[in-house]
C-alpha cells in the first residue's frame, strides 16, 4: 500500500508523492503503544478517570488557539473555520473532534461507573 500526496512547488507546478508503507506497522504501533500503556494502566487505574478530561482539555485548548489567530486579526465574531488559513482551520477541526471523543469517553465512563 502506500500514502499519496499531492504538493505545489513553488512554481504552481502539482507534486505527487507516493510513499510506500507496509499496512502491517499499524498493527506493530498499536501493539507497541500497548505495551507501553498497558502495565501503567494495571498499576494505576485512576489514569483511566482522567483521560477524558486531558481529552477534553488539549481540544479546548487546540479551540483557544485556532480562535486567538482570528482575534489578531481583528474579527471578533465568527462561525466556523471559514476567515482562518489552512493551519489554523485544521487546529480547529482537530479542536472540535478531541472535544467529542473526550465527551463520548466521559459518557462511557459515567455509564461504566454508574453500573459497578
Amino acid at each position: 500500500m502506500s500514502l499519496w500526496w499531492y504538493k505545489r512547488d513553488k512554481s504552481g507546478n502539482k507534486i505527487l508523492w507516493q510513499i510506500d508503507y507496509d499496512p502491517m506497522i499499524i498493527m506493530v504501533v498499536i501493539g507497541l503503544l500497548a505495551a507501553i500503556i498497558g502495565p501503567s494502566l494495571f498499576r494505576n487505574p485512576s489514569i483511566i478517570i482522567e483521560f477524558p478530561f486531558v481529552l477534553l482539555a488539549v481540544g479546548l485548548a487546540c479551540l483557544i488557539i485556532s480562535k486567538i489567530s482570528l482575534y489578531r486579526k481583528g474579527i471578533w465574531c465568527s462561525f466556523g473555520p471559514g476567515f482562518m488559513t489552512k493551519g489554523y482551520a485544521k487546529l480547529y477541526k482537530v479542536g472540535y473532534l478531541l472535544l467529542g471523543v473526550g465527551t463520548l469517553v466521559l459518557l462511557a465512563l459515567f455509564s461504566a461507573m454508574r453500573r459497578t
